[in-house]
């Protein structure tokens, strides 16, 4: 392996890592971390006050049912897209069930289990056709009060495709982006080698691979529901919730792999291919253009879809 420029720092709750074959001019490097950051300022809605105080996102979520609110172009296309996402793929994604999320808390030291009439109330707060988008003003307005808008889901995708745009912008047209899992493949490796992407093998300890990708000008993006987890009475609950209960889906899946030029739009079927299962997330894949994955079940079996096959090799 040849000279690298690497640079991590924090972001969007996880390690940024910005890996460059060779030596990089430090103004395009921070260039991308300016980038990231005020993506960060402007789609968070987590942390405390101060740090939501800047977020666009937020500033939807506090006028909930009292008025809409105007952003840049650049927050309410995502929000579109999150938006016309969740009224889609109702029984997989919602970027509005934050209210729910927000109940459950799995993830924290105050994670519990709500009451049936807790999540049944919560989920009347999740409807995306109670949110109203004017593209003309790029203005929303969630129709209730108590509604969330949270694009965790798409937002860290979305940030590490525009992190690739600026290094293409000023001549850098290979690198390694890794936003805690959201992995952008810029071109080459050194020689033109591809670049190797590690595939976390779930319930193993973090950085243990089950395999890699051989990866150029793509995208790789993991969930799974090993990591995040509440256990009561002897119960596991994990942290993806199914949006039409409330509770966390049923699934024999670990975890998902999405393979394919977007980011954001790995990130987005990272989540769908998740909810459904082995057969139902295989054939959804399979039905979308563009998009691969490689799926491992709970007891151990590893499913590629046509186009995965070539870039995944199996660690001995």
């Amino acid at each position: 392996m040849g000279e690298r420029t690497v640079t991590t720092f924090p972001l969007m709750g996880t390690l940024a890592t910005l890996c460059v074959p060779g030596a990089v001019d430090e103004a395009v490097t921070l260039a991308v971390a300016r980038t990231l950051r005020d993506l960060e300022r402007r789609l968070t809605v987590n942390g405390p006050p101060a740090a939501r105080a800047g977020s666009q996102v937020e500033a939807i979520n506090v006028a909930a049912g009292d008025r809409a609110v105007e952003v840049d172009p650049e927050v309410y296309g995502l929000v579109r897209t999150a938006v016309l996402a969740s009224r889609e793929y109702r029984t997989s994604f919602n970027a509005l069930i934050g209210p729910v999320v927000k109940a459950w808390r799995i993830g924290f030291a105050d994670a519990r289990v709500p009451d049936d009439a807790e999540i049944e109330r919560l989920l009347a707060l999740t409807d995306p056709c109670d949110v109203e988008l004017d593209d003309g003003r790029c203005s929303v307005h969630l129709g209730r009060p108590g509604m969330r808008l949270d694009l965790g889901a798409i937002a860290k995708g979305y940030a590490a495709d525009r992190a690739a745009d600026v290094y293409r912008e000023h001549g850098v047209d290979n690198g390694l982006i890794d936003l805690g899992g959201n992995v952008v493949a810029m071109g080459s490796a050194e020689e033109g080698a591809p670049w190797r992407v590690g595939v976390q093998s779930p319930g193993a300890g973090r950085g243990t691979v089950l395999g890699s990708l051989a990866l150029r000008d793509a995208s790789a993006v993991t969930s799974g529901v090993y990591e995040r987890v509440l256990e009561v009475d002897g119960r596991r609950y994990h942290h993806m919730l199914d949006p039409l209960t409330g509770r966390p889906f049923d699934t024999d899946l670990a975890g998902v792999t999405i393979v394919c030029a977007s980011s954001m739009t790995a990130d987005l079927w990272a989540t769908i291919a998740q909810c459904g299962g082995l057969a139902v997330g295989v054939a959804a894949v399979e039905a979308q253009p563009g998009v691969e994955a490689v799926f491992v079940t709970h007891s151990g079996e590893v499913v590629t879809t046509a186009g995965c096959r070539p870039l995944f090799t199996l660690s001995a």
